[in-house]
């Protein structure tokens, strides 16, 4: 097998032939055809632009006061622990067992964040 090409070998002669004014038949085909793609996309009229600008404004707006009245109330809400909530703890710690009353109160009692509330009940 040759390793090398020679481009002398091969000859100018051009194998294939192309039709006369095909260049110029080109041309106006794909410029014919530019024209149909870009009157399909322009199809949607100005109003229609307008409207689905309109929609999609209203549905931010309605999200934005969706989203306000949910995090409102919680950004809001009072986080002191009222005398109710005490009092379900209380109910709840009593209908525990014996054993489990003593094993929470052992984990507590080393508990950290607690003990600094507890500390911070006193000065007041």
């Amino acid at each position: 097998m040759e390793k090398t090409f020679d481009f002398e070998k091969t000859g100018k002669r051009m194998p294939y032939t192309v039709p006369d004014d095909f260049f110029t038949k080109l041309e106006e085909s794909v410029m014919d055809e530019v024209k149909v793609q870009k009157s399909e996309t322009t199809a949607i009229p100005k109003r229609s632009k307008t409207a689905i600008i309109a929609i999609r404004s209203l549905l931010a707006v309605a999200a934005a006061v969706a989203l306000f009245f949910v995090v409102q109330p919680m950004l809001t809400k009072d986080n002191m622990i009222s005398a109710d909530d005490f009092a379900s703890v209380e109910l709840a710690f009593n209908n525990l067992s014996t054993d489990d009353k003593d094993f929470l109160i052992a984990v507590y009692e080393d508990e950290e964040y607690i003990n600094d509330l507890t500390d911070t009940e006193d000065y007041e």
